[in-house]
């Protein structure tokens, strides 16, 4: 299967896979970790919070210096950071060393994952939009498969043998993905020359930087955006509810992870039939099909009141949540300016982890004054700003050249 695929892409899958395998399983077993001590559920807020807080400040310039510098270098820095978020529990297991671990395993990640996507957009660069589509539905992969086995194989392991257990085992992932990184990123496609200045005001000497709200200019730009971001949010809330909701529920650790990985399995299947998709649908319009679910899960959330319920609807929301990263990445890699990719995709970062810090740190100070179910139909509404745009992107796409419906 991997032999088709174009060089360093079945690499840069199995990177995603473990090193996020780290983040998804340590989101679960540092969120049962902070309740397991008593501490309140805004707690598991802020815990989730944490993961994004450096990436929000940072983003913008990771995808510059990739860019600048090329994605292996970029790489190397990532995944040094999440060795150390990752082994930092396995030495001392304390609830201070749980938001240093988000801290750093969030800064990490971000890094790894912004030059690994923008390798990928430049690994063909004659690439139909069709195949590009394809081949970030192959490497979003990794992220789903990492998303179902991180939170089952930790909460097996907290249930039998402790959380200390748990977060060594997502250690030793850790190390694979840095081995990965250190043998199999040597000779990826450097930096992109951008395609000429930005235009000068009359009397500049020089021609002036890009700036970037440049990238905004654009109506397609400023759509691809707000799906990203709404789509984030909905990721988001759905994340930080699930332990929540479990632990309310009195649902053990083995439970709780299992609905976390029928949720991943479900943006497994979804970016398994990427490559499918791409030839019968365009971004646009997957896009749309996948935020209508997404709000319809939302509204159907707060009468799940059993396990299976719960594992149903996490197994919907992940088809729908995970037809989105291909989607936008492929649009994005379209859509910017030449030499400014690294650059899209780091803008991408920082609104998406900015959603990842807002989202938490709203649930955990509203949750217990609202309740999850108030919570859960605003998360709805707040997905569903998003079909309009999808849709008028759809609309762009079949429109004449040079038409540019606005959003």
């Amino acid at each position: 299967m991997f032999r088709s695929l174009p060089p360093f892409l079945p690499a840069l899958i199995l990177i995603n896979l473990t090193g996020h395998m780290a983040l998804s399983g340590g989101r679960l077993t540092g969120s049962l970790f902070v309740l397991a001590n008593g501490q309140p559920e805004a707690m598991v807020g802020l815990f989730m919070a944490m993961f994004s807080v450096i990436p929000v400040m940072t983003s913008l310039a990771i995808g510059r210096w990739v860019d600048r510098a090329g994605a292996a270098r970029v790489m190397r820095a990532g995944i040094g950071l999440v060795m150390v978020g990752a082994w930092l529990p396995v030495v001392w297991l304390t609830l201070p060393t749980m938001l240093v671990l988000a801290m750093t395993l969030g800064f990490g990640f971000n890094i790894l994952s912004v030059a690994a996507q923008h390798s990928v957009g430049h690994l063909d660069p004659l690439a139909t939009p069709a195949k590009r589509l394809a081949q970030f539905g192959w490497f979003a992969l990794g992220h789903s498969a990492s998303s179902a086995l991180g939170p089952f194989i930790a909460g097996l392991l907290i249930d039998h043998l402790g959380f200390r257990a748990a977060f060594a085992a997502l250690a030793v992932v850790s190390s694979i993905a840095a081995f990965l990184v250190a043998t199999r990123t040597r000779g990826l496609p450097g930096p992109v020359q951008p395609g000429g200045a930005s235009p000068t005001p009359a009397g500049d000497r020089e021609p002036r930087r890009p700036q970037v709200l440049d990238l905004l200019a654009s109506g397609e730009m400023r759509r691809i955006y707000w799906v990203n971001m709404m789509n984030a949010s909905g990721w988001d809330l759905f994340i930080v509810t699930l332990p929540v909701v479990g632990h309310r529920l009195g649902y053990s650790a083995s439970v709780i992870g299992t609905v976390f990985s029928l949720f991943a399995v479900g943006t497994f299947l979804a970016r398994a039939a990427m490559p499918w998709l791409s030839h019968r649908a365009n971004e646009w319009q997957i896009l749309r099909v996948s935020l209508a679910v997404m709000v319809l899960v939302f509204f159907a959330l707060p009468w799940a009141v059993v396990a299976v319920m719960l594992m149903a609807l996490g197994l919907v929301f992940g088809c729908a949540v995970g037809m989105s990263q291909p989607n936008v990445l492929s649009l994005l890699h379209t859509a910017a300016p030449a030499g400014r990719g690294g650059e899209a995709v780091g803008l991408r970062a920082v609104l998406s982890n900015g959603c990842s810090v807002v989202v938490p740190l709203a649930f955990g100070a509203a949750v217990g004054t609202l309740g999850i179910s108030v919570l859960l139909m605003a998360g709805g509404v707040l997905v569903g700003s998003a079909v309009w745009p999808a849709h008028r992107g759809a609309q762009a796409r079949r429109a004449p050249a040079g038409v540019d419906p606005q959003a």
